[in-house]
């Protein structure tokens, strides 16, 4: 309709939309060192563990109870990869380049919190972290998010993170713990707050990889999490081209580690259903 002439004319492509909400929004994002590309990592987690009330008196000095040493965290990197194929005519190397660190930069995020959450080979992951299982006191989606802060702070006090499917956006927005209005530099946050992953590549499943109920998700929470990246060299698109069938054929890659600062996890079922009513799963 309205056009005069039959070849349409190629224009600039629309700006690239803002990256969606998810995990690197919330978490630590350092430049991976090399020798951790290499051989992986692990830190002591000093300021982890806890304390005890001490009643001194004149008569009693009761024992001091100790804590035997420090947790040592582990992790090995792991490399997210894109590639693209196109024909030659009409685009050049320097094109085919940036359109494939595009893609790159698109799908990383879903890839490396499906990774975190239980990613096949992937140390560490929520799914094998040995998270100890909370049971809330009442049903609904914010009464299982506080048995979740509960017994994390109950063992640590630095600020946690929540982790959980996009799944249960809606329950969480019921329960009023998701009002953009109250987001912090970007962050969703509880009023305890810990910040709020909602992840579209975090899974369903609990520890050890069980089913969640019907209606239901899990939700991890651990202390704050870091994610290393290094951007991998790229060969000049002219180098990797096909010339037997004159494809373009260029690759972008990422290496990644990921890591929370204290080994204690917990987990918990969430529903999905807002509100929570007579029709809505009672929780296990």
């Amino acid at each position: 309709m309205g056009t005069i002439l039959t070849n349409r004319q190629l224009v600039d492509a629309p700006p690239i939309a803002a990256q969606r909400y998810g995990l690197f929004t919330v978490a630590r994002m350092p430049e991976m060192p090399g020798r951790v590309l290499a051989s992986g990592y692990q830190f002591i987690s000093d300021h982890c563990g806890g304390a005890a009330l001490y009643d001194q008196t004149c008569l009693v000095s009761p024992t001091k109870t100790a804590v035997e040493g420090s947790d040592l965290l582990a992790g090995d990197p792991y490399w997210v990869v894109a590639r693209k194929r196109c024909g030659t005519v009409g685009r050049t190397a320097e094109e085919m380049r940036a359109a494939v660190n595009q893609q790159l930069e698109s799908a990383a995020q879903s890839i490396v919190e499906a990774a975190l959450w239980n990613g096949a080979g992937i140390t560490p992951t929520l799914s094998t972290s040995g998270a100890a299982i909370v049971t809330p006191l009442a049903p609904g989606a914010g009464a299982a998010i506080s048995a979740l802060e509960r017994a994390f702070y109950a063992v640590s006090g630095y600020v946690g993170v929540i982790h959980i499917s996009t799944r249960a956006e809606g329950a969480l927005a019921y329960a009023q713990l998701m009002d953009p209005g109250d987001r912090v530099a970007g962050v969703y946050r509880t009023r305890k707050g810990t910040s709020i992953v909602l992840g579209d590549g975090y899974g369903t499943t609990g520890p050890a990889d069980v089913a969640a109920a019907a209606g239901f998700t899990w939700a991890y929470i651990t202390s704050q999490v870091t994610v290393w990246s290094q951007t991998i060299g790229q060969p000049d698109p002219r180098m990797t081209l096909d010339r037997s069938a004159n494809q373009w054929d260029v690759v972008a890659e990422r290496a990644y580690a990921h890591a929370w600062d204290c080994p204690d996890v917990f987990a918990v079922q969430v529903p999905l259903a807002a509100p929570a009513t007579a029709a809505t799963p009672a929780v296990p």
